[in-house]
């Protein structure tokens, strides 16, 4: 086992970490006989240098190698794990900004509203569903409740998903990214951008989503929003959630004209992707 090998090559690896003191103290190792083997005066014994292969992510064979030829092999990961370290945590700082200017600019739309579209697996009713948007903690949150029959599985329980999001609200386009909480099975991603300057009755815009249906079809379709107010009658509100035909009443004649303007009824995939 030669001392000098392993003494180049764990300072080599040492130095892609804050501290020869923070090295030993998550090896669980004394610092005085750690200087030893980076000085060369002294070599681990096979247990210990197993435990520092190990937390290094290298093989016990490998640290005996040259310095040359070592520094080869694991120079490349260090690095590009430091940097991808670096990447993220920049990444994050910047996404932490942008939250923080959304915020400002989207907490006047906090409050309940009805979503509108044409649903993904019943091309011909209109799902209507609860949104609620809140402030907490500094970022704008959202919960979306869909709640209605699906009598083609002859299942009289009414079918139930629940979403959790996260909005951003930049240069007057809202986004809205959500997860399925109950089945965790789909991520659902709405745009949206108000039908005049600070205004909030009704937010148009497009939501991309999959359906229940077995064949779990990918949707992308024309959404509203419509702003109920902060405090409302909730038990009313979830009364009103379902798939309907268009001319139901609970459709608004606002919805009935956009979301017909933009249909095709002879071609479904017009407002659908194809499945994927």
């Amino acid at each position: 086992m030669s001392k000098s090998a392993i003494a180049e090559n764990l300072r080599l690896l040492t130095s892609y970490h804050k501290s020869v003191a923070e090295v030993c103290r998550q090896i669980g190792i004394n610092r005085q006989q750690f200087n030893k083997y980076l000085n060369g005066t002294s070599t681990p014994s096979a247990n210990t240098l197993q435990r520092i292969c190990d937390f290094f992510g290298i093989e016990d064979y490998e640290i005996l190698r040259p310095s040359d030829e070592f520094r080869g092999l694991i120079a490349i990961k260090p690095r590009r794990e430091a940097q991808v370290a670096h990447e993220n945590q920049a990444a994050l700082a910047h996404f932490e900004s942008i939250m923080a200017v959304s915020r400002s600019d989207a907490e006047k739309l906090s409050g309940y509203y009805y979503s509108y579209r044409y649903s993904f697996s019943d091309t011909d009713k209109i799902l209507i569903s609860l949104i609620h948007i809140w402030s907490s903690n500094g970022r704008m949150n959202s919960k979306r409740i869909e709640r209605f029959h699906d009598h083609d599985s002859g299942d009289a329980t009414p079918f139930l998903c629940k979403y959790l999001g996260h909005l951003l609200y930049l240069q007057d386009r809202i986004c809205i990214v959500e997860y399925e909480t109950l089945k965790r099975d789909e991520i659902s991603q709405t745009i949206l951008y108000p039908s005049g300057r600070n205004r909030k009755t009704w937010l148009s815009g497009l939501n991309l989503g999959i359906s229940t249906r077995d064949d779990r079809r990918v949707g992308c379709g024309r959404v509203l929003f419509q702003y109920l107010g902060v405090d409302i009658d909730l038990k009313r509100a979830l009364g009103g959630l379902g798939k309907h035909p268009i001319e139901n009443e609970h459709v608004p004649l606002m919805v009935r004209n956009t979301l017909q303007s933009y249909a095709a009824p002879d071609n479904p995939d017009t407002l659908f992707a194809r499945p994927i």
